[in-house]
């Protein structure tokens, strides 16, 4: 969920305020990344399609799938309703 009081929402459609996509795909790889004990920065979207637009304070659902060697597959839903999909590459992490 993006709070109400997120400053993005000064300036994106004022009086009608939806989420950007820029800031929904943020969420969506921090929440990726946080889960998995990945830095974010070895994340990145490889491809995304959006379907219905979120508004401020709505409650979201991510569903990702990770098989081995293959991009991570995601879907963000609101509800019962499809809001975005599409694949995260994850770069492989070196341990010293």
């Amino acid at each position: 969920m993006i709070p109400v009081e997120h400053p993005v929402f000064a300036g994106h459609f004022p009086g009608n305020p939806i989420v950007p996509a820029a800031l929904l795909l943020d969420e969506m790889v921090c929440a990726i990344a946080s889960a998995s004990g990945l830095p974010m920065n070895n994340c990145s979207v490889s491809s995304a399609k959006f379907y219905s637009p979120v508004v401020p304070g709505e409650s979201l659902n991510l569903r990702v799938v990770v098989l081995d060697n293959t991009p991570v597959s995601f879907e963000v839903c609101a509800g019962t309703r499809l809001v975005a999909s599409g694949y995260l590459s994850v770069q492989a992490v070196e341990l010293p």
